[in-house]
């Protein structure tokens, strides 16, 4: 069966699958989300499905992005990012054949499903496919409406051009750090891939999906000709820990002792700890882990020098 994004109810949950669904709710609410529809699971193409198919997908105007939208995806329990096959600037002609290499997809998230321990799980027979208006997308990216490190703020993620490099995690994407409330910017590159009223567009939808799914969202943007539009948006699977009191500092030289098992002298002191302290600050910070007042991450108990 073939349902449309504005066709879509709460009893289509499990026939449309989870990214297709999320994506019918903000869309029913005024959100920008790209026209689109469903392939579910139990629609086989054979040829007069394949005539059908590509009329459907010319009617979206233009090219098309063909995903995945399998039952367990985009759960609170498992997010399986990157797990499916992701075709972009599709022909109408050629949307037929996307579908059937990202249902052949699925055989690769076999080990995910196996290590989250959800293999008695019910599933369709096949896996529901969406497809949309592409976005040819000046910028893209995701958001964290919370941060992992920071309760207090958000961290957009950005890449000019399509969103693919961030999200399958290829490249160095540009970092903002806002805040939750407000939108101000705390952090970010001044010469980035999203000026400040892009970035205000942003954090604006973040926050209404947010509101409208109740929960913090890990959300897939993208900015085109039109604008900023919402691609996905699953709650975050993983929370970051409570902020702990400043004034508390654990030590441990687990990492440190296996390099360094004996006493040093003053000079590999000076000059391996230094290294050691910049490597480690630069790796959190590229991570978006690095609080602006981050203690030192090693220090030297100088009674053994």
């Amino acid at each position: 069966m073939m349902i449309w994004l504005d066709e879509i109810g709460d009893a289509d949950r499990l026939r449309v699958g989870g990214k297709a669904f999320v994506l019918a709710r903000l869309r029913r609410a005024g959100l920008p989300v790209p026209d689109g529809f469903v392939l579910t699971a139990d629609e086989a193409i054979d040829g007069d499905h394949e005539t059908t198919l590509a009329a459907a997908a010319s009617r979206l105007g233009g090219a098309a992005a063909v995903r995945s939208s399998a039952a367990l995806e985009d759960t609170a329990e498992a997010s399986f990012a990157g797990q499916y096959r992701t075709h972009l600037d599709v022909s109408a002609r050629a949307v037929a054949r996307s579908v059937e290499a990202v249902r052949r997809s699925a055989a690769d998230a076999a080990g995910y499903t196996r290590a989250l321990g959800l293999d008695d799980a019910p599933a369709p027979p096949s896996l529901p496919v969406l497809v949309q208006s592409f976005v040819e997308a000046r910028a893209a990216g995701v958001v964290f409406t919370r941060h992992p490190a920071d309760p207090g703020a958000m961290l957009v993620e950005s890449h000019a051009g399509p969103g693919e490099a961030v999200v399958s995690g290829v490249g160095h994407p540009d970092r903002y750090v806002l805040d939750r409330e407000t939108g101000k910017l705390r952090e970010g590159a001044p010469r980035g891939s999203l000026a400040a009223a892009d970035l205000q567009q942003v954090f604006l939808l973040a926050r209404r999906a947010e509101e409208l799914l109740g929960a913090p969202q890990d959300v897939e943007w993208a900015i085109g000709a039109d604008g900023a539009v919402l691609l996905q948006s699953r709650p975050i699977t993983v929370e970051g820990e409570a902020p702990r009191d400043p004034r508390i500092r654990r030590l441990t030289r687990a990492n440190v002792g296996e390099v360094l098992p004996d006493p040093v002298t003053p000079l590999t002191a000076s000059t391996v700890v230094t290294f050691l302290e910049h490597a480690f600050r630069d790796v959190t910070r590229r991570a978006g882990l690095l609080p602006p007042d981050a203690p030192p991450f090693l220090f030297i108990n100088r009674e053994r020098i």
